[in-house]
């Protein structure tokens, strides 16, 4: 691990399902899932495959950290140069059973919405940059400054490296959080065909 990036524990494939476990906690109330899963027994399976296929490609292909051993939060950050990743890619990074919990869940009822954030990504990103794929703080740790042990050190670093951070966001209580570590709102759109709304949001290094 970088020496920038001390005071977080790294994240390998061997603490993945743990890892998981913690953003499935934290995951449980996103409006993304709340509205394609209203019914809480299927919410409670979909968000833990939904966040488990982040952390495990986040493991191989990006960074996976978490705040301690207790793992009270965890964030996941791909590199520009990673993502978005190829469907081989998937395959080699993603256990069976996540890929298979996903589909036998219906995760393709999202699709319209990956679609449109992957969309805006591509146009407002810059070419070089970090992507906050996935960040989350069990609701037991939530409100102890645990979000920004997570972020802290990587911005550290890309301030040092000067690469810019991007990320997005269906939960509008997020957008506050994250443009009081430097990012700034690029877009706030409406995902066709639904209520919800995303915001993409960029952090320019030395904010």
């Amino acid at each position: 691990m970088p020496a920038e990036m001390t005071g977080l524990t790294n994240v390998g494939r061997i603490q993945a399902k743990h890892a998981a476990e913690t953003l499935a906690r934290a995951f449980y109330e996103y409006p993304l899932l709340k509205y394609y899963y209203p019914d809480n027994k299927k919410r409670e399976k979909i968000t833990y495959y939904f966040v488990a296929s982040s952390v495990f490609s986040g493991t191989r292909y990006g960074e996976v950290y978490t705040t301690s051993v207790n793992m009270e939060g965890v964030a996941v950050w791909v590199s520009s140069e990673r993502y978005p990743k190829s469907m081989m890619d998937s395959i080699r990074s993603i256990p069976l059973s996540i890929s298979y919990g996903l589909f036998r869940h219906g995760v393709y009822k999202m699709k319209a919405v990956g679609d449109h954030i992957d969309s805006v990504k591509e146009r407002l990103a810059p070419a070089r940059h970090m992507f906050l794929q996935t960040l989350g703080v069990d609701p037991n740790h939530q409100g102890k400054g645990y979000a920004g042990k997570l972020l802290k050190p990587m911005l550290a670093r890309l301030d040092e490296e000067k690469i810019p951070c991007y990320l997005e966001t269906l939960d509008e209580k997020n957008v506050r959080l994250y443009e009081h570590f430097g990012f700034k709102p690029l877009d706030e759109s409406v995902i066709p065909g639904t209520p919800l709304k995303s915001w993409a949001m960029l952090r320019e290094p030395g904010i």
